[in-house]
């Protein structure tokens, strides 16, 4: 039986060879094709936007100095956190460590001033002790209640003393970490304008960085479609040269340009093909229905502005591809709707091997199934 079934494997990929030796000789294509379908939708507009970074930045550097260090160069990827240069901070180092020093002999001098406090307030105490049995003079009493009185003031003088020098410390420590700047995002350094050696004031624009994870889509939408800031749930197909997506974090700016009559819709999109700065189409659902003719995304063709299927004709016993033209309208969940005259319900178009067909013979074989007696039966 194990033997059988291995003679009747071979015998099919024979059958196979010979069948697509046989459409080689004929020059015949193979392909695959899937019928044009039509269906009741929503009628769709087609509005143009914008595709912007979903963060950039021009940044700048806050201390001014000579830069000594440039880690990125224009093109490069950064994390958060990723240095992007550094300037001269040798004298904000000393500073630093001066005012360590100064902070560290405050907080002695605190010490030592909070002690003689103590010292100054249990003295003041036992006098007063004392005067309830009449054993000091009230002239006694009066010293020491002063001597009390400025030791506490000095103690407050010192704690002073700590906090300014604590605060020039902590400022000094911020100016020193600013002499190193980082990427406030992940992102791509997109203009570099620092060298090394280069002055830079505070203030002073070092890098462009702008985010690649994420893209925002900014479109005009009409005032007619309004209904839109209505959806709960929005989900708007998107398009940039030949590349297809489609964003589910939608955000409506309810607010009407008086002069164009269009809001802003906000499209939050993830995908490689997409860049900061393309132009953008976008489908969005009218209320009204209609029928419209479609066909798989699969079969569509771009090149330049137009688009085309190939349209599998059959004369008898023969078929041949046909470029037809056709004018999209919208996208739908794997499905285009498109206008075209040449087109009609249950006609075949090519959805696989279309990329470098050429108009002429073909051998076309369901989408759903390919197999050596479907392309043996089309070539006899």
């Amino acid at each position: 039986m194990a033997n059988l079934l291995i003679r009747k494997k071979r015998l099919t990929k024979s059958l196979l060879f010979l069948s697509l030796m046989f459409i080689s000789n004929v020059h015949a294509q193979v392909v695959r094709y899937s019928e044009v379908i039509e269906k009741e939708e929503q009628e769709q507009i087609r509005v143009i936007g914008t595709l912007k970074a979903y963060q950039k930045a021009n940044i700048a550097i806050s201390e001014s100095g000579l830069v000594t260090e440039v880690f990125v160069n224009d093109g490069d990827y950064v994390k958060k956190g990723d240095r992007l240069l550094k300037i001269d901070d040798r004298r904000l180092i000393a500073h630093v460590e001066q005012l360590r020093a100064e902070h560290a002999a405050a907080k002695e001098n605190l010490k030592a001033a909070e002690a003689e406090s103590e010292r100054a307030q249990s003295d003041y105490q036992a006098y007063l002790t004392s005067q309830k049995n009449n054993a000091v003079s009230k002239q006694q009493l009066e010293r020491s209640r002063a001597e009390a009185n400025s030791t506490k003031a000095n103690m407050f003088a010192a704690q002073q003393s700590v906090d300014a020098v604590k605060a020039s410390l902590t400022l000094a420590e911020v100016k020193l970490s600013d002499t190193q700047l980082v990427a406030p995002f992940s992102g791509q350094v997109v203009e570099r304008h620092a060298e090394l050696g280069q002055w830079l004031s505070a203030g002073d624009t070092a890098f462009k960085v702008t985010s690649f994870d994420k893209l925002e889509a900014w479109l005009d939408i009409p005032e007619r479609l309004s209904h839109l800031k209505h959806s709960e749930e929005l989900s708007i197909p998107l398009q940039s040269a030949s590349v297809l997506a489609t964003s589910n974090k939608v955000k409506v700016i309810n607010q009407i340009d008086p002069r164009a009559r269009t809001f802003k819709v906000i499209a939050e999109i993830s995908h490689p093909g997409f860049m900061p700065g393309m132009s953008v189409s976008a489908w969005l659902a009218t209320n009204a229905k209609s029928s419209t003719l479609m066909v798989p995304k699969d079969a569509l063709i771009q090149r330049g502005g137009s688009y085309f299927v190939y349209k599998v004709n059959t004369d008898g016993d023969k078929q041949s591809a046909q470029s037809v033209p056709v004018k999209v309208k919208f996208h739908r969940s794997g499905l285009v709707a498109i206008d075209s005259t040449a087109l009609a319900y249950g006609d075949k178009v090519v959805t696989e091997g279309n990329e470098r067909l050429m108009p002429g013979p073909v051998v076309a074989v369901p989408d759903t199934q390919v197999s050596s007696q479907s392309v043996s039966e089309n070539v006899n």
